[in-house]
């Protein structure tokens, strides 16, 4: 297997700093929109989803008879965000990593659904919560100096 040099050598433009906790939960908590990383019959799967963070969780909606729902208790799934700002050469992503359980409790499906959790845009009923409890969240701010 052969390496490729990106030209981001010395005296390359290329800048990145890791973002600590607060700046990556600070993050997580303004987008709402995010990609969904899971193992599904021994395949990596990525769906869009909206979520909302709570009590230092993740959760998310999702149809009872779908993929997502099959898949889960799951450890080692991930959450990852982004934003980039491609006419200054910049942008950020965040990566939360943990284990997905069905959301159980009713007292906190009602929460959840007061907490405006939005309308996915997958078609059908998405009443299925699913939470993301993090084990791990790492960020990254990129751009050209």
């Amino acid at each position: 297997m052969s390496t490729v040099d990106f030209g981001y050598g010395p005296g390359a433009r290329h800048q990145d700093i890791n973002l600590d906790e607060e700046k990556c939960w600070s993050l997580l908590g303004s987008s709402g929109i995010g990609r969904f990383a899971f193992l599904h019959e021994g395949r990596i799967n990525v769906f869009p989803v909206h979520y909302v963070v709570h009590r230092g969780g993740v959760y998310f909606r999702t149809s009872r008879a779908g993929t997502i729902a099959s898949s889960v208790p799951q450890g080692n799934v991930a959450l990852q965000i982004d934003s980039a700002q491609p006419q200054v050469q910049a942008g950020w992503t965040v990566l939360v990593s943990g284990d997905a359980r069905p959301v159980e409790d009713e007292a906190l499906v009602t929460e959840l659904f007061g907490l405006s959790v939005s309308e996915p845009w997958a078609g059908g009923v998405r009443d299925y919560f699913v939470g993301l409890a993090p084990t791990a969240l790492t960020g990254r701010q990129v751009f050209l100096a």
